[in-house]
């Protein structure tokens, strides 16, 4: 898939690419590389948690607004993350001998059991498509799927 920072990589070009994964949890849309690249586990907790959309959540349930949200909030953790040279802090550093700081700015990832910065709730660590998955559960609701409520019948018209 196209990059995420790409710059003709559009918003709408976003939400028409995740739009086709309609039936998969958004965290998985995002992390798959043929939706778009370059969002790996990290920045998919960080830009989720951002946008406060919940990660099971599936794609058809996000409404377009909280989709740009999510769009923009991605586009801003990447950039931060390249100008903290990346957030590898085990085993890689740059040309420098530097190692990534982004994780020393992270808001939910590897932050299980402290408070979220934004409203004080317990951040929670739960698997989410098979991945460790960061979240805090008063910032990230999940949304319910929507349902079509059935016609109500006239019983009058029937007799």
């Amino acid at each position: 898939g196209p990059e995420v920072l790409a710059a003709d990589f559009s918003w709408q070009i976003f939400r028409d690419r995740l739009r086709r994964r309609a039936k998969t949890s958004i965290k998985a849309a995002i992390l798959d590389q043929s939706v778009m690249a370059g969002v790996g586990n990290i920045y998919a907790d960080e830009g989720l948690y951002m946008a406060r959309i919940h990660p099971a959540t599936l794609v058809q349930n996000v409404s377009a607004v909280k989709l740009k949200r999510l769009y923009f909030s991605l586009r801003e953790v990447m950039e931060l993350s390249i100008s903290l040279g990346g957030s590898s802090d085990r085993n890689y550093v740059d040309a420098e001998g530097k190692p990534g700081s982004y994780l020393k700015f992270a808001k939910v990832f590897r932050r299980e059991g402290q408070t979220c910065q934004r409203c004080g709730h317990i951040i929670l660590k739960l698997r989410v498509s098979g991945r460790g998955t960061h979240i805090c559960p008063r910032c990230q609701v999940r949304m319910k799927p929507k349902v079509k409520t059935p016609a109500k019948y006239n019983l009058a018209a029937i007799n």
